[in-house]
């Protein structure tokens, strides 16, 4: 997990990390901020392996370049990209290893995901695919393989590259309740980033174009109409922002 003064969202990934059911797992942040996580990552170690590595932010690296030191820091034979800003579902892990492992590839990532993202017409929560699959939602077999020194679209370039190489199996709409991307504010990617997914494919447009301009209502769009795992998904984070906010207010 690359971070850098983000706790507060940090938290929460390591929350989601801590609670996976696959046993065997290790907890590789890279943090080149100011900020002091000890006192989380210390909490977490009661669950998990940790490692720290803290770098000096006099000498910022692309996050390409923090992926990679994370990979050679990793004890373990697979890796899997674990932003600080996401939500990940208990069973991320394990459901993803079972894949690849079953499919007899080195890598697996999911084409759909679910989408968080609060703006001035409320609060957005949609599912999404995209064309290969997810890249930040990518399992990987440890290898000679390295994310492009760049500051976006590194797990992009990093995905094809594995897929080329090591083979990747694709979970598909039955598993999109495994992860969640959170519009923050503060992303990678802009709000529009997000948004546009809905308008990806001519047949997602057309529905925009109706749901937006006909109906007055952009969540009669069908990527609103939301399975029972992703809905629980999508409760479990509102619960955990709900409770993180009670805490904070005491």
């Amino acid at each position: 997990m690359v971070t850098a003064d983000r706790v507060d969202l940090a938290r929460r990934a390591v929350q989601c990390f801590v609670q996976q059911t696959h046993a065997n797992r290790e907890l590789v942040v890279v943090d080149d901020g100011n900020a002091d996580y000890r006192p989380l990552l210390h909490a977490a170690e009661a669950f998990a392996p940790v490692k720290h590595v803290k770098l000096p932010n006099s000498n910022r690296r692309s996050l390409g370049e923090l992926r990679n030191i994370a990979i050679e820091a990793a004890n373990g034979d697979w890796c899997i990209q674990w932003d600080d800003d996401e939500w990940y579902h208990a069973e991320r892990v394990s459901r993803q290893l079972a894949t690849a492992i079953a499919s007899g590839v080195g890598a697996s990532a999911l084409r759909w995901t679910l989408m968080d993202v609060p703006t001035t017409r409320g609060r957005l929560q949609f599912r999404t695919r995209t064309g290969i699959a997810t890249p930040g939602t990518l399992l990987f077999k440890k290898s000679d393989l390295r994310y492009p020194p760049l500051a976006r679209n590194e797990d992009g370039i990093f995905l094809r590259d594995v897929r080329r190489r090591l083979g990747l199996a694709v979970l598909e709409r039955e598993s999109s309740h495994l992860f969640v991307r959170v519009f923050h504010g503060s992303n990678t990617w802009d709000e529009r980033h997000f948004l546009r997914r809905l308008w990806r494919t001519p047949i997602d447009a057309v529905d925009y174009a109706f749901s937006c301009y006909v109906l007055n209502d952009l969540t009669r769009h069908h990527a609103f109409r939301l399975t029972s795992d992703e809905i629980a998904t999508l409760h479990d984070l509102e619960s955990y922002g709900s409770a993180h906010a009670t805490r904070n207010a005491a």
